[in-house]
């Protein structure tokens, strides 16, 4: 009898073992699976016209979010163009580092979206929205749309670029 109750007992820890096993918090999020640095083309557009892609390469930064292991934090490079109106002085925006980006997965896609954000870097306010991206693999695309201060109107933004390794 004795043995039996020591089978029972051994039985019942055996079952309930896996209840005090814990889940393993180092799983990667999918805001893990698209941090880095991406390197690529800059192109925008302003009323409806797309004057096409700014000279030079830009690196886009998608940064862990310390607040929310499920958001990442997108840092836009900084981009000189000239407006398409005649004579208009070169327009330079500064980088601007966007908190708190949602980042969803579907597959081996995943999606980063913020409806909008406001910045003020040296006095001047930057309104932006609908910022949109998706990677897929080594490829990011990114578009938002940016209202400076001292512009009437959005520009359009458009980024498409690769893993920089």
């Amino acid at each position: 009898m004795k043995k039996l109750n020591i089978f029972a007992l051994l039985s019942t820890l055996f079952l309930l073992l896996p209840a005090f096993v814990s889940c393993d918090k180092d799983d990667p999020t999918a805001a893990d699976a698209i941090l880095g640095t991406y390197s690529g083309t800059l192109g925008y557009s302003v009323m409806g016209f797309d004057p096409g892609t700014i000279e030079g390469t830009y690196d886009l930064k998608i940064l862990k979010d310390a607040d929310d292991e499920d958001d990442v934090v997108v840092v836009i490079p900084e981009c000189t163009f000239a407006p398409p109106i005649p004579n208009a002085r070169p327009f330079t925006i500064p980088s601007l580092t966007v908190d708190d980006v949602d980042v969803t997965a579907s597959g081996n896609v995943y999606t980063f979206k913020e409806d909008s954000f406001s910045l003020t870097i040296d006095g001047k306010i930057y309104e932006g929205s609908n910022l949109i991206g998706t990677v897929n693999g080594k490829k990011v695309t990114l578009r938002y749309q940016l209202k400076p201060a001292t512009m009437p109107m959005d520009i359009l933004f458009s980024f498409d670029g690769n893993v920089k390794e």
